[in-house]
């Protein structure tokens, strides 16, 4: 049973790629991926796309996130993958993620089974 939904929307040329926000962003898995990025359009999108997941966390939980204790991580079966949150026994979060050209969207689902 669906509990609570959230999703946010990035204007992605709004994220500024630095050392300090990508600190305060990224886990240190996720760090790891976006170092691996050299072109700054790049880098802006893995930003943008993992602040409106964090950003639809924040709502779908209504909670308080520290942002980089939050992991992100697409995962062999090609699902998103949430680490460093602590749920309910009985709950599960889904997210998805989404870029195009300009913008980046997130969605989270929280559920019960």
């Amino acid at each position: 049973m669906i509990k609570n939904v959230g999703i946010d929307i990035v204007q992605n040329k709004r994220i500024k790629p630095s050392a300090a926000f990508s600190q305060k962003l990224l886990s240190a898995v996720e760090l790891i991926e976006y170092e691996m990025f050299f072109d700054k359009k790049q880098q802006r999108q893995f930003l943008a796309g993992r602040w409106a997941v964090k950003e639809a966390l924040i709502k779908a939980l209504e909670i308080k996130l520290i942002l980089n204790q939050v992991t992100i991580k697409l995962k062999d079966d090609n699902k998103l993958h949430v680490a460093g949150i602590t749920l309910e026994d009985n709950e599960i979060i889904h997210v998805s993620l989404s870029h195009e050209r300009n913008y980046s969207v997130g969605f989270a689902i929280l559920a019960t089974y």
